[in-house]
This record gives C-alpha cells, structure tokens and sequence, in this order.
C-alpha cells in the first residue's frame, strides 16, 4: 500500500511562487464556484483556482515580459500563451495543494481535503487568534495570517508528523535503515553509523528525503482532468483581475 502523501516543503512553495499578497479567495458556495479541474476525484472550483493564479501570476507576467509576449486582458486565456501559461501553472499549483491536503487527510490531521475546509480552518485560526490577542495572551507570528500563511503552516505541521513517523519507523528497523543508507549514502555523510545517535540523525535525513521523492511522485501520479468548458469561458481578466 502506498504511504500518505502530505503537507509542506519550504523548497517547493517558494518554487510555486508563494506571494503574501494574492487577493482573497470568493467565498466557496457562491454563484461562480463553478468547477475548474479536478485532482484526483477532488473537485477544484473556480474560487480556488483563481487562488492559485494568484500564487503563479507574477512569475507569469515576468515570463511573459521577457518573451516579449503581448497580453491582453480580454483574451480567453485558452488564446494566448501567456494565458495557456497562466493556466497551466495554476493547475500544478492547485494540484500540489490538493495532494498535500489529501495527504494531511490520509494521516487524520485534517479530516476534509476541499479548499472550502480549508478557508473555514484559516477563518477560525484568525478568530481564535484574535481572541488571544483581545486576552492579552502572547502570539507568535501576525494576530491575522493570509491564507497563504496559514496553508503553508497547516502542510509544513502535517511534513512534520509525516517525517517523524518515517524517521521513528526507520530508526525501530537497524536492517531497513542501513538498506536506506546504503541508496542514499550522502544522507550519512559525516555520520558514524555505529552511534545510536548518529543513526538517529541519517534516519531523519532520509525521512526528509523520502517525503520530498515521495510527494513529487505524487503529484505527478495525480489523475487530473480540466473541466476544459469552464476554461473555454475565462478570459485573462476573469482569472487574473486586471
């Protein structure tokens, strides 16, 4: 059986394009949530890939500008290629945040994959925030995070638990662990694996590495189909704003 796919890794957000700054995501279960794509059987509305184009737009427009591409806002983004671009960027990043979250599910920290879950855990962590703060109660980071913020937090808390779950069963297995060693000698480099914490360290190392593999595995494995009708409509404005 193949072993839950989860959460965070700083290196590929900060590779999708994180921005603090992408506007607010419709509320979901509004009239324009229709559906964009779908990953893995998880239906992915126009609300939250509007979401991520707002994570992958300026890297676009950037690869755009130095291409010399024209781009009008008008244009149905299926019209251009800083449109086609635009989209098929949105859908990998879409596709990561789905498969990380149905990871976080697989693992029972979260119990619903959708985006519109995940807009009602950001909007109860801001209130529960703002009630300790109201408390005179001491927080670590803003009283009020983004959604980018509070997404990123959720998936690198799940890689944790995944990571300690793998470290813990590498360590309880000497034979599994000197075999992993053995693929990935660069994890014990500079470690004496004759030391019980030593090995401690290279079976965390190789945890890490096994979930990056792993998730990346994943998110190329993922069944994905674009609701191609849907895109057909969209012009650049629609998705990206002005």
């Amino acid at each position: 059986m193949r072993r839950p796919y989860v959460a965070a890794c700083i290196a590929l957000l900060m590779a999708l394009g994180f921005s603090a700054c992408a506007p607010a995501p419709a509320s979901p279960g509004s009239p324009t949530n229709d559906t964009a794509m779908t990953v893995n059987g998880t239906p992915v509305h126009a609300d939250e890939f509007r979401y991520c184009v707002g994570q992958v737009r300026a890297t676009v427009w950037d690869t755009a500008s130095k291409k010399g591409w024209a781009v009008d806002d008008a244009d149905p983004v299926r019209a251009s290629r800083a449109g086609e671009l635009l989209v098929d960027r949105a859908a990998a990043r879409c596709t990561d945040g789905v498969v990380r979250r149905q990871g976080a599910v697989a693992l029972t920290l979260i119990d619903d994959a959708s985006f519109e879950s995940l807009v009602e855990r950001w909007s109860a962590d801001n209130a529960a925030r703002e009630a300790a703060a109201q408390a005179g109660e001491v927080l670590y980071g803003p009283v009020e995070k983004t959604l980018e913020q509070y997404e990123f937090q959720e998936m690198a808390d799940a890689a944790s638990e995944q990571e300690k779950a793998d470290a813990a069963a590498l360590t309880d297995d000497p034979e599994a662990l000197d075999a992993a060693i053995r693929a990935r000698p660069d994890a014990a480099e500079g470690l004496d694996m004759a030391d019980t914490a030593d090995r401690t360290i290279a079976a965390q190392v190789v945890a890490r590495e096994m979930f990056d593999s792993e998730l990346a595995q994943a998110v190329s494995d993922a069944e994905v189909t674009m609701n191609e009708s849907w895109l057909s409509g969209q012009s650049i404005s629609d998705l990206a704003g002005s």
